[in-house]
């Protein structure tokens, strides 16, 4: 998870996101059918540079389903389906292993305190993600917590790290933003 920069709120979901989370806590429509999903998505893809919010996968699309996360879920904040700082561009395989999943330690990459390596770090050598052990107690949960609820360290996501950092340390001319795990080289 690399840290996000929030956007102010597009204002087409500041005039409408009462209303449609209204709507769609009462008549229960499919998030992804509504006529703003796609421009909600692709307002998000900006803030990531087209990259997965929580595995930081990159390009969204190229591998697994580009979705939108809620990251409170909608099934169970229904007036929060369209609540712009609720929303986060996702590769389905994180989006799926959180499911309605939520839990109030759960680190959001947006928040003004976030920063990866205060809560994680990164080993390369196994291409896993672990628990930064010198942050807080408190902390130290909720970097587990979010490893946990996104399953971080997924055997094919662990794999896939490996290899790229093997072919990137190879190829130092490339752009950070268009490389996946960006986190790897921070």
């Amino acid at each position: 998870m690399i840290k996000i920069e929030r956007t102010e709120t597009p204002n087409f979901l500041k005039d409408n996101y009462k209303k449609w989370g209204r709507e769609y806590k009462e008549n229960k429509f499919q998030f992804s059918k509504h006529n703003k999903y796609n421009e909600i998505r692709k307002h998000l893809e900006l803030l990531t540079n087209n990259h997965c919010s929580f595995c930081d996968g990159h390009p969204l699309g190229a591998q697994s389903r580009k979705t939108v996360e809620h990251f409170r879920p909608k099934s169970k904040f229904p007036l929060l389906a369209f609540v712009w700082h609720n929303l986060f561009i996702c590769c389905d395989s994180c989006q799926s292993a959180k499911g309605d999943k939520f839990d109030k330690k759960l680190l959001k990459p947006d928040r003004d305190e976030y920063c990866f390596s205060h809560f994680f770090i990164y080993i390369r050598y196994e291409g896993k993600i672990k628990i930064n052990p010198n942050a807080s107690n408190d902390d130290q949960q909720r970097a587990g917590m979010t490893i946990e609820l996104y399953d971080l360290n997924r055997k094919d996501l662990m794999d896939s790290r490996k290899l790229l950092f093997k072919y990137y340390k190879n190829h130092k001319r490339l752009e950070i933003n268009d490389m996946p795990y960006r986190f790897m080289f921070l």
